[in-house]
């Protein structure tokens, strides 16, 4: 799961196309199967992941969009080795994320 952070100026949705995808939104915990839409708006406290066995699949959705952010994401994923918790962070803030 990506830290739990808020996006200042972003909405961002998720449908589950496949499997259960368990969501933290505020000081909610949820799982999300196949055809569930979830919203959360812009300064919600989020993070999301697949916690099951089985594969899952999502679409997710932000308006306005954060391509600069999930291009970013792809180069700091990239390296021979995954990258550590603050560096995870650095990235988040550098696009308008705040850590929750």
């Amino acid at each position: 799961m990506p830290p739990a952070h808020r996006h200042s100026g972003n909405e961002e949705a998720y449908f589950v196309l496949d499997g259960v995808v368990e969501f933290q939104v505020d000081a909610k915990t949820f799982t999300a199967g196949s055809g569930a839409f979830v919203l959360v708006p812009s300064g919600q406290a989020h993070t999301f992941g697949n916690t099951s066995s089985e594969p899952a699949r999502l679409l997710v959705l932000h308006s306005p969009a954060l391509d600069g952010y999930f291009a970013d994401l792809e180069e700091l994923w990239s390296a021979p080795v995954p990258p550590d918790r603050d560096a995870e962070l650095a990235l988040m803030r550098r696009h308008g994320m705040e850590p929750a």
